[in-house]
């Protein structure tokens, strides 16, 4: 319980954050800059709770949004794949 309260916390306190440096790159139109800002938040928190709970129905069971949760935690922290070019461009 004490995990999900931080995690809470942690998660929660970007969102200000990242609403105002959206503000502030929308340039003339800084109400749509937070607008896409927001509902990309709401789609993030849609799709991880459907794909969620769709694990519950999984040999998974209740350990699948957990498990779910945990990928989506390390996805970001996970290095990108290299391209099939080996990173070069060509003119």
């Amino acid at each position: 319980m004490v995990l999900v309260a931080l995690l809470g916390l942690v998660g929660i306190s970007a969102d200000p954050v990242l609403s105002a440096l959206a503000v502030r790159f929308a340039g003339v139109a800084p109400t749509l800059g937070v607008a896409v800002s927001v509902a990309a938040y709401d789609l993030g928190t849609a799709a991880g709770s459907g794909l969620a709970g769709r694990t519950l129905g999984s040999g998974l069971g209740a350990a699948g949004p957990a498990a779910v949760g945990t990928v989506l935690a390390v996805l970001p922290w996970s290095p990108p794949s290299p391209s099939p070019a080996g990173g070069r461009r060509t003119a």
